[in-house]
This record gives C-alpha cells, structure tokens and sequence, in this order.
C-alpha cells in the first residue's frame, strides 16, 4: 500500500464519485447536523453549541465537505478525460468486461486510486465496480489527511470492512463527512485511534446501520457513556474493548439490550467482576462463541457459568489469580473449545491441568496459551501433546520454568502442524532436538527463545540453515533468519 504522501502528490488529478444524500445527525442536546455533498448547516437549537468543541467540529465539517465537493467536479471532467490513452488501449480494452474486472482485482484500492481509475473512462467505470471496494485498509495511513480520506472512502459505496487503527488524529468531522457514503459497512477497528469517543461512535452507527463488528481496542475515550450508546446498533453482535474505560455496568447494559453478543473482548480491564460475567452469560448464553477478559477479580464463580456456553468456541483470560483447579474442571465441560488461554494460573496444580488434558474436550484445539503456569511441568506437555497435538498451530507455554527437554522433545514428536512455539523464560532446555524441526515441524514459522539462557546461537543458526521460513528469537530477543549465500 502506497503511503499518504503518494496519494497527495494526485490530488489533483483524482476524480470523484458521491452520492448525493443529505444525511441528518441529531445530537443529544438538539443539536443537528446536516451533512451532504455541498450542505452543511446547523438547526435550532443553536444556543447549545458553546465556544468550545462542538463549534470547532462545525467548522470542521464545513471545511472537509467543501473541499471533498471541489473534487468531486473531476468526475464530469472525466468523460473527455485521456481519449487518446483510450485509443492506445483500445486492444486491452476489447477484453470483456469480467476479464478485466478479474485483472484489476489484483491491485490494492489505493492503487485503483493512484494508477488505474485515471487513465479511461472504461477503467474509471471498471475501476469502480463495487467487487474491488469491499474492504479498505489505512492502518499503515494513520496520517493520511482529512479531505484524502474521506474522498477514498466515499467511492466504496459498497464497503463492507474498514480498518483505521492507529489513525493519529480521528475526528468527529471527517467521520461525520464520510461515514454516510458506506451504509453497507459491517466490520469497522478504530482501535488505538485518539479522537474516538461517544459522539464518533454515534455518526458510525447512525450512518452504518449494518454494522456487526466494532473493535475500539485501546481508545481509552470509550468508557460508560459510549458503550451506552451502541445498544442502537441493531446490528452489532461482536465487540473488543480491550484496555477500554468501561465498567460492569455496560457489560449488563449490552448484555441486557443487545439482541446477539457472539464475540466480546474486555481484556485490559482488570476491575470486571463475577456479576457481571454472570449477568452476561445468563443473558447470552446460547450466542457467546468468543470471550476475552482480563480476569484480575474473577473467582471459579464465572468459569461455572461461562461453562454454560454451550457453543464457546474460544475463552482466553488472561490473568487466572483467583482461580482453582475447579475451573479447570468446568472447562472440561466445553465441548466446541478449539482456542483456550488460561494464564498466570497461580493455583492451579500439576494434577488439575494433567485432568484437564486427559479430557476428551480438549483433543480439538488450535490455539493453547498456558504461560506462565509454574506447576505445568513436562508430564503435562508430555500429556497436552497426546491429547491436542496434532492439531495445534499455536502453543505458549512461556515461563513455566520446570518445563524441561522431555516436555519440549514431545512438542517436537507430536506437533506438526505447529506454526508459533512460544517458550519463553524456560531456562532448563537445552534445544539440541530443535535441529529435527525442518522434518518434523514442516509449518513452524516462528519459534521464541529468549531468555531461554542454554540455547546456543550456533544451534539456532543450525536449524534455520535447514529451515529459512524460520524465524527464530534468541535470549537477547534478536530475531535470526535466513541469509542466503
């Protein structure tokens, strides 16, 4: 993907599409916007703009929208535009319509921008089709300006999935601006995006009513009041607010008034108690398919009734202090998991986690994150193996410190469809059965040793001579690949 300063050098040269609609956005106070190509204006009543922010998104919103309006002149323009191009290209362009279509499906949108939709007014049209605009990506754009974004944007008339994370500065205007060009969106991450509060969330909805998926991961503007706001989301059915600003309350608020709550993620935020998991479960249970939480004040309480859930399919918490083997046991009891992560276990014990993987429950899991664990020693590698192995592709197992080279020579015999092999802190291996990994871990592509003080860099540079996909991370966390010649 080009970066923003490509896409200003052609400002001037893009054409422009649009609908022409006049979208209205009521504020809580009475305040309304109208936002449309070329209109903007503020109703009554006008006494509750003061002089601070929503004045300065008024203005914000004039500006963007005038000058996405002067581009949009281009288009007509575009009719006479390279006729003689289109004479050289006459022979491409006698390819039927599909043919051509398939080719362009090869460019990013960004490229169809720059290069493509330019040269001719068949290429414009293909170059349009809305095929090629389901999916927008700017998370490596995060200082693309105002008046590029939204002009972007507002040709994918038909976009389904956008991803602005990281955007540096996103604000109610150019949100307010370009979300009512993609009414057909249903998956949006606008995480770690500062501006990101209660008023953005709204234009998205209000605008996006087919929205489904909304991550704002990391917007720490997310809190209460916000999360309030999305149960006007019809739609909307999986959530990430991890390391967000919210609260019990809106677990049970979004538990109670949302229609379906498949996926929801509250990790980072250590203060979400066993009622309120309790409150989510008895109100979702049979939808849940993914849950992540932080689990700091979480006893065996919740896992009792998340163990409810019957169609789970993924349950990671990432801080298990207030757990017992207990929870282990009602784990057992889920029959759909294929992805578990169960870390900082601090009691539980060698026998509970041996139970938990003689289960039959477990034999279908992709994913396993048990570090941190310090009673996971090698018996229980030696008897997850059995039982899961064959189809793990990602395994963390870091600073379980009693894992030794049995427990690792078995992940090596057992595990072939391994991808990730996160190990790290385990300071009693000493790798010399990794050089068997080209042969019996063909998919391995990332394998994490640092601070794992008995591996020599000889051994790593052995294996990855063998193995060049491989990367590989040593004790001081440098990262090894292969070099050829």
């Amino acid at each position: 993907m080009d970066d923003g300063n490509n896409l200003n050098e052609h400002d001037e040269e893009e054409s422009f599409s649009y609908r022409a609609e006049v979208v209205h956005f009521l504020e809580d106070d009475g305040t309304e916007f109208i936002v449309g190509p070329g209109i903007f204006r503020t109703c009554e009543p006008s006494l509750a703009l003061d002089d601070g922010s929503k004045l300065t998104v008024e203005n914000d919103i004039k500006v963007i929208s005038n000058e996405v309006e002067s581009l949009i002149c281009s288009t007509e323009r575009l009719s006479s535009y390279n006729e003689d191009t289109w004479e050289e290209l006459v022979s491409f362009n006698h390819l039927p319509r599909e043919v051509i279509l398939s080719i362009f499906s090869f460019f990013s949108v960004v490229e169809l921008n720059l290069h493509v939709i330019p040269v001719c007014k068949r290429w414009y049209d293909i170059g349009h089709d809305p095929s090629l605009w389901k999916e927008l990506d700017f998370s490596r754009l995060n200082e693309i300006p105002s008046t590029s974004l939204c002009r972007i944007i507002s040709r994918a008339s038909s976009l389904k999935k956008l991803n602005l994370m990281g955007r540096l500065d996103l604000t109610t205007a150019e949100v307010a601006v370009f979300s009512q060009y993609i009414p057909m969106l249903e998956s949006l991450n606008i995480g770690f995006c500062s501006g990101v509060n209660k008023t953005v969330i709204e234009y998205f909805l209000r605008n996006c009513p087919r929205l489904a998926k909304l991550n704002t991961e990391g917007c720490m503007s997310v809190d209460d009041g916000a999360a309030a706001s999305m149960v006007k989301g019809e739609n909307l059915q999986e959530f990430n607010f991890s390391h967000c600003c919210i609260t019990d309350e809106s677990i049970v608020l979004l538990a109670s008034r949302m229609n379906r709550i498949v996926s929801l993620n509250i990790d980072g935020i250590s203060w979400i108690s066993d009622s309120a998991v309790i409150t989510l479960v008895d109100q979702q249970l049979n939808n849940l398919l993914e849950l992540m939480l932080d689990g700091a004040e979480l006893t065996d309480k919740s896992i009792h009734h998340i163990a409810r859930c019957a169609k789970l399919n993924k349950l990671q918490i990432s801080f298990c202090e207030g757990l017992t083997d207990q929870a282990l046991k009602y784990i057992q009891t889920l029959q759909q998991l294929t992805h578990l992560k169960m870390r900082k276990g601090l009691y539980f014990s060698t026998d509970g986690l041996l139970s938990l993987f003689t289960c039959k429950s477990m034999s279908n899991l992709v994913e396993l994150d048990f570090s941190e664990n310090t009673q996971f020693v090698d018996d229980c590698v030696i008897q997850l193996t059995k039982c899961c192995g064959p189809k793990l592709q990602y395994l963390a197992l870091s600073w379980c410190w009693d894992i030794s080279d049995p427990g690792i020579i078995s992940i090596v015999d057992h595990c072939r469809n391994l991808k990730v092999l996160d190990i790290i802190g385990l300071h009693k291996i000493t790798g010399t059965y990794f050089i068997r990994i080209p042969e019996e871990m063909p998919k391995l592509r990332l394998l994490n040793l640092q601070q794992c003080n008995r591996i020599i860099d000889e051994l790593i540079e052995d294996v990855i001579r063998k193995k060049p996909d491989l990367r590989v991370f040593n004790y001081y966390g440098e990262q090894f690949v292969h070099e050829k010649g």
